[in-house]
């Protein structure tokens, strides 16, 4: 608690004491929630939303499910997680998984495996924003994908082997895998379940853009007292978020090994902007929010060892 106002006092004196910094970095998190994370996310949350309300996954999933449940053991739905948690980036994965366990589509044994390594920068942002534009590299796109996602799927088949031994000798659909069968709802149920769906999409949209924006305050406050020259303030701050942590180390004076050892762990940790964003969407208690930190910090443990190892094997000498 005392960490938590602490954060919350810098932010205050940052608010008085610089108000022209303060405003840029509070625009600068408001324009990458409006440009960049709500015409992505927004569609996706109330799809995603209305597809698991209304029962539509079963026929398109029935057949893709097969190597999701072969390689983690996970169910029709979990593999729907999955799928959207790489695809989607930050937080979507949590949110899906939330969504899933919340309708009960899927056990909580099966959540909190898939947790740990569903919620992941997107392979469109690791391969435009990362790889050629910060980096300069679009060659290297393919080696941060590796790193950044292959870490987190390396984790979800380690740490999903009991799901794994319980589920591949039992048949292709589980039972909680099939719906009871329930009668067809009347036009008013069908559009109170799209209102409801709609209004938790705008309410998640906006409190992601609230925890946007308090981070990017938080790293204009931190910019300013961290000489941004020392390589463990400059990797202090690139922790706060992501976006702008990418762009901090890659804009720096080290050296490109270092750049890109640094960028594939923090892009496989995701910074603490999208920790808090996912912890807030999936509703996490402490149990499940220090499950999930332990996840990231083993995610973000093999993204550095298969970093290390393509700087060894494959002898990188971009610069």
């Amino acid at each position: 608690m005392k960490k938590l106002f602490c954060c919350f006092f810098l932010l205050l004196l940052y608010l008085l004491l610089f108000p022209a910094q303060a405003l840029s970095s509070a625009r600068a998190g408001l324009l990458l929630w409006y440009h960049s994370v709500l015409p992505v996310l927004f569609p996706f949350m109330l799809l995603s939303g209305l597809l698991i309300r209304f029962n539509l996954l079963q026929r398109v999933l029935s057949t893709l499910s097969r190597p999701f449940r072969f390689l983690f053991g996970c169910s029709q739905y979990g593999a729907f997680a999955i799928l959207v948690g790489f695809l989607c980036g930050f937080p979507m994965g949590a949110k899906i998984t939330h969504d899933l366990l919340e309708q009960k589509k899927i056990s909580r044994q099966e959540a909190y495996i898939l947790y740990g390594f569903v919620n992941n920068l997107s392979p469109s942002f690791i391969l435009s924003f990362l790889a050629a534009d910060q980096m300069q590299h679009a060659s290297l796109g393919g080696l941060f994908l590796c790193n950044i996602l292959g870490s987190a799927l390396l984790y979800g088949f380690l740490s999903s082997g009991s799901l794994r031994r319980c589920n591949l000798n039992q048949p292709d659909l589980q039972p909680r895998d099939i719906p009871a069968p329930v009668s067809a709802p009347d036009i008013q149920e069908i559009f109170r379940q799209i209102d409801e769906c709609i209004y938790d999409t705008v309410q998640n949209a906006v409190r992601l853009g609230a925890y946007i924006v308090m981070f990017a305050l938080l790293l204009g406050a931190v910019s300013l007292l961290l000489p941004m020259k020392n390589p463990a303030a400059l990797l202090s701050a690139s922790c706060i978020e992501v976006s702008n942590g990418i762009h901090l180390l890659a804009s720096s004076s080290l050296p490109f090994h270092a750049k890109y050892l640094l960028i594939s762990t923090l892009g496989a940790f995701g910074g603490l902007s999208a920790l808090a964003q996912s912890a807030s969407i999936a509703s996490m208690d402490k149990e499940l929010l220090t499950h999930y930190i332990k996840s990231r910090v083993k995610i973000t443990l093999l993204s550095a060892i298969l970093a290390i190892a393509s700087i060894l094997f494959l002898r990188l000498s971009l610069s």
